[in-house]
């Protein structure tokens, strides 16, 4: 990925700014990287600068679902002027940023996924030059920055307690254990910013309407999955000793994010926006995984991934396609979608209906598995939070199912442009999430594997 991002690079300086090939060369960096993924599993060396760094199932998982989301993102934004040639290698960087997040078992590879991740994001947030996008970049550069700091000093406390860089080398028995809460409390503070959790979720949804859209879907999936696994990494490997620090204020963040978030998406007439509020909804059910400080919450939270990704991708595609690139896409101009263009929306009515839980979809399996990983957890009250968040989501889940339904007087006249990248991402979030909702037997079994972090001393 790395070598992809320089070449990228060049290519950006040695040719014409509408040049194809630092979009091809991104595109082969990631198919290689996936390869090569694929091969690290099990002959990598576990452990490498100093235990910096841990290669394992959990890191390959992740590596893959950062893969799937650049290359979604590539696929997404194939050859668009509006997003310029440096489109292709920022999405690199940032990718290389995610995972590290997965490899990292110690503080300072943390903050350095965290910054190779967010910087490149500031970027692409502002590539939509209008005052809508320039504002959310000027949102995302602040709001990140001051989230960072306030993580940076947690992390300096952690050290200066510990005396160690090192997740797996933290003893909380010899520590001074104030400096210890006091810096795992701001670290917490920065994760969560970055995964959206309630109440530090404001610049999600302003951020998310003014960015191109495919760099919302990238920012949808991707993100999170960084966030998550550098989450459920420094609380499982750093403080598993101690989960009656963080276990039970994640569970109650947990409940507060996912009905905070579903509750704001109703009213949303913008899809961009509806599909923020949903994020910071699904955000509450990726934190359920680490609340429940098992392996089978690791391993629910690493499965949710996957159908939450698909689905968020498969509905900002619609979204991509409807609004011609970045203009943007309200109720209004869903209205008689399904008579226009019965594919369009099919598509989204099936990323719509995994994200609200309904049966024979990804996202009803993954909801299953995390309730099953709080009620195993004897967390029963998380387990009612998501059914009833689930309830309120599906609100507003059906709102752009049903406008799409209804016939609109400019039917006729509109036209629906199918850009080929846009149409393979659609095509695939629809297939893997009736898929994993119909046989999600070989991805449990991967992840429950990936959850026991093999490898560790």
């Amino acid at each position: 990925m790395i070598v992809g991002a320089l070449l990228s690079m060049v290519s950006v300086m040695l040719h014409d700014r509408r040049s194809i090939q630092g979009y091809w060369i991104a595109l082969i960096a990631v198919l290689a990287s996936a390869w090569a993924t694929v091969g690290l599993a099990g002959s990598a060396p576990p452990h490498l600068y100093g235990n910096a760094v841990v290669v394992d199932g959990f890191s390959v998982v992740v590596n893959g679902l950062v893969l799937l989301a650049a290359l979604t993102t590539l696929l997404l934004g194939w050859n668009d002027a509006r997003y310029g040639a440096e489109f292709p290698p920022l999405v690199l960087v940032a990718s290389v940023g995610m995972m590290v997040l997965g490899l990292a078992n110690s503080f300072i590879v943390l903050f350095l996924g965290i910054e190779l991740l967010s910087l490149p994001l500031y970027i692409l947030a502002a590539l939509r030059e209008t005052p809508a996008g320039k504002e959310a970049a000027l949102k995302y550069l602040l709001l990140g920055a001051f989230s960072s700091g306030i993580m940076l000093f947690g992390l300096a406390l952690l050290y200066g307690a510990s005396g160690t860089l090192v997740f797996t080398a933290l003893n909380l028995t010899t520590t001074a254990l104030p400096l210890v809460a006091a810096g795992l409390a701001l670290t917490l503070v920065g994760l969560l910013f970055k995964l959206g959790i309630v109440p530090f979720h404001m610049w999600l949804p302003d951020v998310y309407e003014g960015s191109p859209t495919p760099v919302t879907s990238f920012m949808a999936f991707g993100t999170k999955v960084g966030a998550a696994a550098i989450l459920l990494r420094f609380l499982m490997l750093g403080f598993a000793q101690a989960p009656g620090w963080w276990s039970p204020a994640l569970g109650y963040l947990a409940v507060l994010t996912m009905v905070v978030g579903n509750l704001l998406a109703i009213p949303q007439n913008d899809l961009k926006r509806l599909l923020a509020y949903s994020g910071i909804g699904n955000a509450g059910y990726i934190l359920m995984g680490p609340a429940a400080h098992s392996t089978l919450g690791t391993a629910a939270a690493l499965f949710y991934l996957l159908p939450y990704g698909l689905a968020a991708v498969g509905a900002f595609s619609v979204v991509h396609m409807v609004g011609q690139g970045d203009q943007g896409v309200t109720m209004k101009d869903v209205e008689g979608l399904a008579y226009r263009s019965p594919w369009l929306y099919a598509g989204l009515s099936v990323a719509l209906l995994s994200l609200a839980g309904i049966p024979l979809t990804g996202g009803f399996v993954g909801k299953f598995y995390l309730v099953q990983a709080s009620l195993m957890a004897n967390q029963p009250g998380i387990a009612i939070g998501l059914a009833v968040a689930t309830m309120i989501g599906l609100v507003a889940y059906l709102r752009p199912i049903q406008a799409g339904l209804r016939r609109s007087s400019s039917e006729a006249s509109s036209r629906t442009s199918l850009p080929i990248g846009a149409a393979i991402v659609l095509t695939v979030a629809v297939l893997g999430t009736i898929g994993l909702g119909v046989y999600p037997a070989p991805i449990v079994h991967i992840v429950n594997h990936s959850a026991q972090f093999m490898g560790l001393p």
